[in-house]
């Protein structure tokens, strides 16, 4: 039962870091939350199954608070460009999202 989270838990997080560990710890609730309940509607219809999915859910809590405390992370961020239009004579905004990086 331990080593089946264990397994299952690192699988789905060697998964999930694949799109890039700087992104990933930006959102790192919700891939906690989703790869939790990945785990638990996948293991779910036996007690050892859902002990499973639950210590999996420990482990990826655990690991990717301990990254997001001591390494830097990138968050989206919406920005607005200033573009000159007619002449110069007037101005708009344009939105723009951006990655931003974040110290711990």
């Amino acid at each position: 039962m331990i080593l089946a989270g264990i397994i299952a838990a690192l699988g789905l997080l060697f998964l999930v870091l694949k799109l890039g560990v700087k992104k990933v710890l930006g959102y790192d609730i919700l891939i906690d939350i989703g790869i939790t309940s990945l785990l638990m509607w996948s293991l779910a219809g036996t007690y050892s199954g859902m002990m499973a999915a639950l210590i999996g859910g420990l482990i990826v809590s655990v690991i990717l608070f301990a990254m997001r405390k001591t390494m830097p992370r990138e968050e989206l961020r919406l920005r607005f460009n200033k573009v000159n239009v007619y002449k110069n004579k007037a101005t708009i905004s344009i939105p723009k999202l951006d990655w931003v990086t974040i110290n711990p």
